[in-house]
């Protein structure tokens, strides 16, 4: 069933924009995995509404997640007692969109269903419940599945040697699939150099790296069309949706260091008190 927030049940469903539990959640949380030979998805889900978990411990509803794909064609129904579950799926079967619709569905008729979460405008009940109906329901969890989106940020960036630039003076090219980081050829051999080294790597990334990335999710703020055909500004765009953030909500340098997974903190951890070379 397509998630609509205007749809009316017959019955009270926990939902989001919905008032049926006006004081209670229903949230999915979901974490891919993209590996050379399988796909995981490790799915969580918490319910704060202790009548409807009362009645997947009693067996009479399960957790469902339909995970579906629509450029392959894809679709399959997990069902389970439990609300966290680890799916793994053949790495052909999911790629582009993805997308994971969660709920809780009745496996057996529940006759005399009561919750003292419930909108009182519901009265006081018992409801009844068929096989087959919904308790609750979450909002889908859009994803996509490029192997590139789970390689780390700096791999839509690569290093050019440009004449004429001077010592410590570097350009930026956005008109590429790649986006270049020119570099004048001394600066360019001694950065090639430094990247033998893990601490280098690590200061790198926390410079010319992280200036980088941050010039980048800002062009894409100030126009959101002007480089789609490129591979970066899809990586880019894609990475944020998967991990849940909004570009345009945040400076550009509160989006790079999210999506780059805090830097300094991994410099502070495997340099300034790891000291490792």
């Amino acid at each position: 069933m397509k998630f609509d927030p205007n749809k009316a049940f017959p019955y009270p469903v926990l939902r989001p924009y919905s008032d049926d539990y006006p004081q209670v959640d229903f949230q999915t949380t979901v974490d891919l995995t993209v590996g050379s030979d399988k796909i995981s998805a490790q799915i969580e889900c918490a319910i704060s509404a202790d009548a409807i978990v009362d009645q997947v411990k009693k067996g009479y509803a399960e957790y469902v997640w339909v995970v579906s794909c629509r450029d392959t064609y894809f679709r399959t129904v997990i069902k389970t007692a439990k609300s966290q579950v680890t799916s793994e799926f053949p790495p052909g079967s999911l790629r582009g969109e993805v997308q994971i619709d969660p709920y809780v569905v009745v496996t057996r008729p529940i006759p005399n269903y009561t919750s003292s979460d419930l909108n009182p405008e519901f009265g006081k009940g018992p409801f009844a419940f068929c096989t087959g109906d919904i308790l609750a329901q979450d909002e889908p969890q859009v994803f996509f599945i490029d192997r590139d989106l789970f390689r780390p940020l700096t791999s839509v960036f690569e290093l050019v040697k440009r004449d004429g630039l001077s010592d410590g003076e570097w350009l930026i090219d956005f008109e590429q699939d790649h986006v270049q980081i020119q570099l004048g050829a001394k600066m360019k051999e001694a950065i090639d150099d430094a990247r033998n080294s893990t601490s280098n790597r690590l200061i790198l990334l926390n410079s010319i790296y992280f200036s980088a990335v941050t010039q980048s999710i800002q062009k894409l703020l100030q126009d959101e069309s002007e480089y789609d055909e490129y591979r970066w500004a899809k990586i880019i765009r894609q990475q944020a949706i998967n991990s849940g953030l909004d570009l345009s909500a945040h400076d550009a340098y509160v989006s790079a260091n999210r999506l780059m997974k805090y830097p300094l903190n991994m410099l502070n951890i495997h340099v300034f008190q790891g000291g490792i070379e």
